[in-house]
């Protein structure tokens, strides 16, 4: 065999040794990607110890996905043990290496000092990490942390900023404090119908207190036109997600009515609004 067909038959072999290679590469990650989801299905079925014994060594191996689950793993005791230490060992293993859910965890972890000092600096970097990827919950936490100023000086327009994002990301919390902000005047212009607009959101994202507002709202054609019916539509719904002032007020409509279901939510919410205050 000549030295040119020698060489062009060497290019053949290496360049087919590299293309399998690349497959076996391709394919142990593909059966990493779905043992590891495979783990992940057990933990949401609650198949704790299964998917512990699964993922721990996909974990060891660097996968941030299973680094995350066992870190939740320890975090919620579900392996007959909880260990808040070695959760933040695993949930910091997961953050480093980009994954959104890892470092809003670890923000949480800082914020209350759980298996860790706390460190309100150091959760609020990791929220804004976790943000940074389009995180709602971490978003949500930032509005908290410039609202209320926790190791920051409080800061109105960034705490609104953060909680539009988050609430357009589906952030219940977060539309119903942006409505309580509008609604005051808190820091931003006072603006009953902005506030209505995000009562609205987050009243029908189910959060309670919003319903109850925007149904006062309607009672009250603040913000929005006076409408009897909407407004008894938004306290029965707070009433029955357990909201006490959406209790009475429901309660309320139904004496004028009538209804003799009127005294159930009245009393439903007398003795929630009395053991709230307790």
């Amino acid at each position: 065999m000549s030295g040119a067909k020698r060489s062009t038959v060497n290019k053949k072999v290496g360049m087919i040794s590299v293309f399998v290679l690349f497959l076996s590469f391709a394919n142990a990650q593909s059966d990493t990607g779905a043992e590891v989801n495979r783990g992940v299905q057990l933990f949401k079925a609650g198949e704790y110890e299964k998917a512990y014994r699964l993922l721990r060594p996909y974990a060891e191996a660097g996968n941030p996905r299973a680094q995350f689950t066992v870190g939740l793993l320890y975090d919620m005791g579900s392996i007959k043990m909880m260990d808040k230490a070695r959760a933040v060992e695993w949930y910091r293993k997961a953050a480093e290496q980009g994954l959104a859910d890892a470092q809003y965890d670890m923000g949480v972890m800082f914020s209350k000092g759980e298996g860790i000092y706390k460190d309100l600096g150091e959760a609020r970097r990791w929220y804004e990490k976790a943000a940074a990827q389009g995180h709602p919950y971490a978003l949500y936490n930032l509005g908290v942390v410039w609202e209320r100023g926790y190791g920051v000086s409080p800061d109105i327009l960034k705490a609104r900023a953060y909680y539009q994002r988050a609430a357009v990301r589906g952030v219940a919390k977060a539309a119903y404090n942006l409505g309580n902000l509008y609604y005051k005047g808190e820091g931003v212009p006072k603006e009953s119908a902005e506030a209505a607009r995000w009562y609205r959101k987050a009243a029908t994202l189910g959060h309670p207190a919003a319903q109850f507002h925007l149904g006062w709202l309607y009672a009250h054609g603040v913000g929005v036109p006076r409408n009897a019916k909407e407004a008894k539509r938004w306290y029965r719904e707070a009433a029955y997600n357990g909201n006490a002032e959406g209790a009475w007020n429901y309660g309320l409509i139904l004496e004028k009515e009538g209804n003799p279901e009127a005294e159930y939510w009245k009393a439903r919410g007398k003795r929630k609004m009395k053991s709230s205050k307790k």
